[in-house]
């Protein structure tokens, strides 16, 4: 409501040398897919909505089930340590306005049906055909 957007970029050491330089861009130059269901929510909604975001990964499969809270982490007066939903929805812009992303990961490529989502054949070969081999 108010307006606001904040960005996160982080940097990943992939090759574990404990520097964060050129040689840690392993990905770059890849195809990378991600592949969403229904049974994705939560947390497993917002991984795909960054990927999305990025616009550098694909999504294939079927529209996750959604969820956009912001997770708080809480303790009691006792130490107890556990987790809620929180006030705060996370969103994406288009178009110069913001959605939330509740309504699951807006997919670039969808399964015809749940069961092949886990047919390792149908899945090579789908990809395959959407980089063109």
């Amino acid at each position: 409501m108010s307006g606001a957007l904040a960005m996160g970029v982080y940097e990943v050491d992939l090759n574990f040398d404990g520097k964060f330089d050129e040689n840690d861009k392993g990905l770059t130059g890849k195809k990378l897919f991600c592949l969403i269901s229904p049974t994705s929510f939560s947390c497993g909604n917002l991984v795909p909505c960054v990927l999305k975001n990025s616009n550098d990964v694909t999504l294939i499969g079927r529209t996750s089930a959604g969820g956009s809270c912001v997770i708080l982490p809480l303790t009691t007066a006792d130490g107890t340590f556990f987790m809620i939903s929180g006030p705060k929805r996370l969103a994406f812009m288009k178009n110069g306005s913001f959605y939330d992303i509740d309504q699951g990961a807006d997919l670039d490529f969808v399964i015809p049906t749940p069961e092949l989502q886990f047919d390792r054949q149908y899945m090579t070969k789908y990809i395959n055909s959407l980089l063109g081999k």
